[in-house]
């Protein structure tokens, strides 16, 4: 079940293309040789989260960005 709003979803894949962009490029500068492995991991996180629309963390939480219409049926 989606538990990822558009917004949310549209913010995470920017957000982990950008983060991977600037990983493969080397615009991370000196920081990049500690965080490599973190950041690409983290790029692909969002990207997959942002592109499958749920997100396993906001499932532990009991989390859902995404709009209930279920009340406005009614």
């Amino acid at each position: 079940m989606a538990n990822v709003g558009s917004f949310d979803r549209i913010a995470r894949a920017v957000a982990g293309g950008g983060l991977a962009l600037a990983e493969l490029n080397g615009y991370l500068g000196n920081v990049e040789q500690y965080i490599h492995y973190f950041a690409i991991g983290m790029a692909i996180w969002l990207v997959g989260t942002g592109a499958s629309g749920t997100c396993p963390t906001y499932t532990l939480m009991g989390v859902s960005t995404c709009a209930n219409f279920s009340d406005e049926e009614e």
